[in-house]
């Protein structure tokens, strides 16, 4: 066995015995509440909690982080957390969320609070411009007694940008940024313009992306990697009387380019893989967000109703050829808390509706497309989750959810059924700002439209096949951890952050697509047969990760790693697409009054030869990136500079969860002006 794998247990036995075994140290009250460090709430559990006192293994990339880094697609937002992964790049709307070695369909995308529910053959499942976003939370590992279908790997929690996150303490303001990429030559435009008053708050934003085709360490070109994206945000609240707060959001993006039709390859070669057509990604998400938080234990209630829409537009570039792909999703998410005491042991007790339906349809020059069958689905959950606080050491939380989903298409018999999942987790507090957490858990994925109802041709004379005796695809997850956090270690003004966590996740009747070839005997060498979906594996996932995160007001230390193994247990062969073994470490100095941040960030990924065809397998590689942010007082703090050069050494790579390399070097700048 490599020794690298011996690497994360190694590590986290040391980082444990640099940290304090108490929390004596940390500063008094006042010092406490005169600290500048940020304190981060998370909302993928569904209730709000700080970031520090989770239990749940939940990663979270803020919009400090994302500005220093000038993050541009979905790979610069996940990529960097640990177990989580991005399948499909470096092509913008191909990128899709991978956790804990589940992708596409098993994993729930939210925007703030609608799910993401879009899924069509080698095409992205979300799209959001970064710059767009708040926060990006992603909980990791099975979780459908909280989120229903779909949370195999767990959930990806995206927040758009907030009016008063933006105004602080200001009646009104705005930002002009404007960026620069080196790799396509990338350029950024972007305005916000904001304000708030006593019984409400409003933002907007628009930006401009465009870039050409990227180029790999090699030189070579990654063809149809160039972008065209618009995208927009109107955000408002209104507090029409104490205790209640109505949020309006409406988020729109679009990206014109070329693109091949299985936009993971190449462009080259047969099939889909050489097919390039002219591609109009549009999408929208509409949310009303009502929050009623009066003063009291029984009511702490959050809905939100919302539209989601998907539309692509494509046009074969040899034939004119005109497709249609499009997702149609209404939801009502709704939650309430409630705080209860039996005795000496304190209740946050949370019960949860959501209900949603999707309606797809699919179009080729102006017919039905049986590939992507018109089809609808309804799925209605309710839930409930117990946090209960055993003294001042133990917190224990039950959860069970209930699911039922009816499907059907046109022409194809209607199905109904339904699914239970459960969870139990428990923390114990081993010494203060030490909790040792662990856990069972388990999700379900129903089977998608597609998956059901699909048809039509596939390729030559080969046909798809509907299947609608597919059955979901179970999770159960057992998961361990022990987590650090404590403020005043070192210094007064410090914070520290540790987490490490081993699973064994077990998934059952994975739904996989079969491809049967026949030749014809006679005439001429056209491949038929038939392509199908069908029940048949089960896997076993195990891993660890580990989280370490230092903060001082005058310098920052930060390292991920992620290992990973997934074995087919039926054949015994190992799964295809684990991602390799990752590491990474960040580093940076506040300067000149913290006025000038310097920093930098080396990633390892190693070679992944562990794969059920040997020509699956991709070597390992290191990478290097650089940040600088200037946000200069005698402007006022009003300007911000931020510079980066991202793989400093230009190395050629691939991700082992791509088709094609990634980009070499880039050098990015960033300005913005504050009014």
């Amino acid at each position: 066995m490599p020794q690298h794998r011996h690497a994360i247990p190694v590590i986290a036995a040391s980082l444990t015995l640099a940290l304090p075994a108490h929390a004596d140290t940390r500063p008094d009250h006042e010092q406490v509440a005169s600290l500048t460090l940020p304190s981060i709430m998370v909302e993928s559990t569904r209730v709000p909690t700080a970031l520090d006192q989770l239990g749940a293994p939940v990663a979270v990339r803020d919009r400090a982080t994302l500005d220093r880094d000038q993050a541009a697609d979905l790979a610069d937002v996940l990529n960097r957390m640990p177990g989580v992964d991005t399948s499909g790049g470096p092509r913008t709307t191909a990128l899709q969320p991978v956790i804990r070695g589940l992708g596409g369909e098993r994993v729930v995308i939210r925007v703030d609070g609608a799910r993401q529910n879009f899924a069509s053959g080698h095409k992205g499942r979300v799209f959001l411009d970064p710059f767009l976003l708040e926060q990006a939370e992603v909980l990791r590992g099975p979780s459908s007694s909280l989120y229903g279908s779909g949370a195999l790997g767990g959930v990806v929690n995206f927040r758009t940008r907030d009016p008063e996150s933006f105004l602080g303490d200001d009646a009104f303001g705005g930002r002009i940024t404007a960026g620069y990429q080196d790799q396509g030559s990338q350029q950024l435009l972007s305005a916000i313009v904001a304000g708030q008053g006593e019984r409400g708050s409003w933002l907007g934003s628009i930006l401009q992306r465009d870039q050409s085709d990227l180029e790999d360490g090699d030189g070579d070109t990654i063809r149809f990697t160039g972008d065209d994206i618009t995208s927009g945000l109107i955000k408002g609240t209104l507090r029409p009387a104490p205790d209640h707060r109505l949020t309006l959001s409406l988020q729109g993006f679009r990206d014109d380019h070329e693109i091949p039709s299985n936009a993971t390859a190449s462009g080259t070669g047969g099939g889909s893989a050489g097919i390039i057509v002219d591609r109009r990604t549009d999408s929208r998400t509409q949310t009303l967000r009502y929050q009623f938080t009066p003063d009291n234990d029984w009511v702490n209630l959050d809905a939100t109703v919302y539209g989601n829409q998907v539309e692509l537009e494509e046009t074969r570039v040899d034939t004119d050829r005109y497709d249609e792909t499009r997702l149609r999703t209404v939801g009502l998410d709704m939650t309430n808390t409630t705080w209860l005491r039996t005795g000496a042991v304190d209740h946050e007790l949370l019960v949860g509706l959501e209900y949603y339906r999707d309606r797809q349809r699919g179009r080729r020059d102006g017919d039905r497309r049986p590939q992507y069958p018109d089809a609808r689905q309804e799925t209605t959950g309710v839930f409930i989750t117990d946090r209960i606080l055993i003294g001042e050491r133990w917190e224990v939380s039950p959860g069970l959810r209930y699911d039922r989903f009816h499907k059907d298409a046109d022409d194809q018999p209607s199905i109904t059924e339904s699914e239970w999942s459960g969870q139990l987790t428990a923390t114990f507090m081993v010494a203060p700002g030490w909790d040792l957490f662990g856990g069972y858990s388990e999700a379900f994925r129903a089977p998608s439209l597609t998956n059901l109802y699909v048809g039509g041709v596939h390729f030559g004379n080969n046909f798809f096949e509907p299947n609608p005796d597919l059955k979901p695809e179970k999770a159960r997850n057992k998961e361990l951890g022990l987590s650090y956090h404590g403020q005043g270690i070192w210094q007064a003004q410090d914070q520290v952050r540790a987490r490490l966590s081993i699973y064994q996740n077990d998934v059952e009747d994975f739904i996989d697509q079969r491809v049967e070839m026949e030749m014809p005997a006679f005439g001429p060498p056209i491949p038929g047969g038939r392509t199908y979906f069908e029940n048949v594996e089960d896997a076993r996932l195990r891993g660890q990760e580990l989280e370490f995160q230092y903060l001082n007001p005058d310098y920052f230390v930060a390292m991920t790693a992620s290992r990973i193994s997934g074995d087919n247990r039926t054949d015994g062969e190992p799964l295809s697409g684990i991602p390799a073994d990752s590491l990474s470490l960040e580093g940076g100095i506040h300067v000149m009054g913290g006025q000038l941040t310097l920093g930098g960030r080396l990633t390892r990924a190693w070679s992944q030869d562990r794969v059920p065809d040997e020509g699956e397998s991709t070597d390992g590689y290191t990478l290097t990136d650089l940040f600088m942010t200037l946000q200069p007082k005698a402007a006022g703090e009003r300007l911000r500079l931020d510079f980066g050069i991202d793989n400093v050494t230009d190395k050629a790579y691939r991700p082992h969860l791509a088709a094609i390399n990634d980009p070499g070097r880039n050098v990015k700048i960033q300005a913005s002006y504050r009014f």
